[in-house]
């Protein structure tokens, strides 16, 4: 019997340590298997941390330049190297790519460790003279233009500067506008009708709902989150001064375009309405943004971008000088004018440095992108 327990005492011994084996085997692999999990879960850690300081160096970049016109064309410009806290640093570079394209390129990586990420963006930008070079005419119309004998749409003196107006004021823009159009041409058309606009041909905007044309990437929103001045009904425009100051705080102010005395003569607002709007005489001169229609009556006078939504009549000698963009029907009568004039587009459109913001361009949107 002592020996049938002995020998029973050495086989729970010989089980004890297999046991403690398989344990000990069991315990090896976790702790493998939690190394290998902390250290996947670093290097994830540091890729996710390489990635986001390469995007940090990107939005920064382009957050931070409010021109690009300053840059040369084709050429890599360094935009610095920044430490991302806590371990992480960015350096990032750019190239203007055409007037308004912008390419930002920003790399990665931490301090103790190997590798980088790359992270590339797109960004538009307005330029003024780009804009006047994608103009398809100096009035462009997404439904029928009805000119009466007498009104006109005049793109011969294009390249002058409006009456009044000091040459010098304008020969400013000549060098720009001569890199595009090298023979001294025009825009292309005096006049532009679009059969491919979305209102119907009768009656201009009917039912649907107006919403201004868009300008470059600039689509209706933008557009009139860049106002300076909101106005709406019928309004007589004036130049108004105190102390020999302009008063640019008054929504009836749109500047002094026909008298280069006055103080106002270099104000140039974005005005806005969101309704209808009637312009009753008056001068006026910048961007104007008109959601619903527009009447210019009364031998009333402006000088710059005219944009609307609806449908625009000009009438009783009144004059446009600049680039009309109407989504609707447009009737000129009562010997009214539209006078193209690169002079007083890119006045007004270097006025509006609101508008000239990068904004990203959609990924659907890049070259070779589908």
């Amino acid at each position: 019997m002592q020996k049938v327990e002995e020998v029973r005492r050495g086989y729970v011994l010989v089980a004890v340590l297999l046991l403690l084996l398989a344990v000990t085997g069991v315990g090896h692999t976790l702790l493998v298997m939690t190394r290998s999990e902390f250290f996947v879960s670093q290097a994830r850690w540091d890729m996710l941390a390489r990635r986001f300081a390469a995007e940090t160096g990107r939005d920064l970049t382009a957050r931070g330049m409010t021109r690009i016109d300053s840059l040369p064309w084709g050429e890599w410009v360094s935009m610095g190297s920044v430490a991302v806290p806590p371990r992480a640093r960015y350096e990032a570079r750019a190239v203007r790519l055409s007037r308004e394209v912008l390419l930002i390129h920003s790399e990665g990586w931490l301090d103790t460790g190997p590798g980088r990420d790359r992270q590339v963006g797109l960004y538009w930008a307005m330029d003024p003279v780009a804009r006047f070079a994608a103009a398809r005419g100096v009035l462009e119309s997404g439904g029928p233009a009805r000119v009466e004998a007498g009104s006109m749409v005049d793109a011969t003196l294009i390249h002058e500067a409006p009456a009044m107006w000091p040459a010098a004021f304008c020969d400013r823009f000549s060098s720009d506008v001569d890199t595009l159009f090298t023979s001294g041409i025009s825009p292309r058309a005096e006049l532009h009708e679009d059969p491919r606009a979305e209102l119907g041909r009768e009656g201009g905007a009917g039912a649907i709902e107006p919403r201004l044309p868009s300008l470059g990437l600039l689509g209706h929103d933008k557009l009139l989150e860049g106002a300076d001045v909101q106005v709406s009904g019928t309004i007589s425009p004036s130049p108004i001064n105190r102390f020999g100051r302009c008063a640019v705080s008054s929504p009836t102010n749109w500047g002094a375009p026909l008298d280069i005395s006055d103080p106002c003569m270099t104000y140039r607002p974005t005005v806005k309405s969101e309704g209808s709007l009637i312009v009753n005489g008056g001068q006026g001169q910048g961007v104007l943004l008109i959601v619903g229609d527009a009447i210019f009556q009364s031998a009333a006078r402006y000088y710059g971008l005219v944009v609307v939504g609806g449908d625009l009549e000009i009438t009783g000698e009144s004059e446009i000088h600049g680039l009309v963009r109407v989504r609707g029907v447009v009737s000129l009568k009562g010997r009214s004018r539209i006078v193209g004039s690169a002079c007083a587009l890119l006045s007004a459109l270097n006025a509006a440095t609101q508008f000239r913001e990068l904004a990203p361009i959609p990924e659907s949107a890049w070259p070779d992108s589908h």
